[in-house]
């Protein structure tokens, strides 16, 4: 048997000395930043369970939304959130 483990990555910034990440906004159908401060948050953000998924994504935000993209957002592993 076989398993394959995968590590989710989010996208991520530092702003004023606190965590932030993507969130995908259904409403709005837009991406926006909400702060990471309890584990209660990190089910609301944006969660790839690939690197290469998730820098792709990246890369469409650069591409498409200019306030994002000025924000220095990373793709990091989820894990250093908790």
């Amino acid at each position: 048997m076989t398993f394959v483990l995968t590590m989710p990555y989010v996208i991520s910034t530092i702003k004023d000395g606190v965590d932030y990440c993507v969130r995908a906004d259904s409403a709005s159908k837009k991406f926006t930043l909400i702060p990471v401060k309890t584990d209660a948050d990190l089910g609301k953000i944006f969660c790839h369970p690939y690197r290469l998924g998730a820098t792709q994504v990246l890369n469409w935000i650069n591409e498409n939304d200019a306030y994002l993209a000025s924000q220095q957002l990373k793709v990091c592993d989820e894990g250093q959130y908790r």
